[in-house]
């Protein structure tokens, strides 16, 4: 059975996985999307979300872990409903996957961080929400 730092490294390297798996996405759907309003938020999402894949890979190292994501599966999407239910559906998978983490550590400092980084992708589920239903 893994230890909690082993089973926090391999919840951090999913996390990575799916903020990786974000940034790539990302940049192809604000390309396809003709609304000035959602590609605005999808470009603040893309900037946050990078924000959290480097305090993801610094928690990893200061774990004394290596970070080794693998990409989720990744489908572009072509309409802005698609898009955004994906979106959302991808916040909803990292909240679960930060929440995870926060229950194998044990650092108060690591605790916090995470989260924040929950508390943050809550809040894009909520502001794609609210894309959602301006639709």
């Amino acid at each position: 059975m893994p230890d909690a730092r082993e089973a926090l490294i391999k919840a951090l390297n999913i996390a990575l996985g799916a903020e990786y798996g974000a940034l790539w996405l990302l940049p192809q759907h604000m390309a396809q999307v003709q609304d000035e309003e959602l590609k605005r938020q999808l470009k603040l999402i893309a900037d946050v979300e990078l924000e959290h894949a480097e305090k993801t890979a610094r928690m990893i190292y200061q774990l004394g872990g290596e970070p080794n994501a693998d990409l989720p599966q990744l489908r572009v999407r072509r309409s802005a409903k698609e898009i955004i239910e994906a979106h959302i559906q991808a916040e909803r998978e990292a909240i679960s996957i930060y929440g995870q983490a926060l229950q194998h550590a044990t650092d108060p400092d690591m605790r916090k961080l995470l989260d924040e980084l929950k508390s943050e992708e809550e809040g894009h589920q909520r502001l794609l929400e609210r894309a959602l239903t301006r639709l």
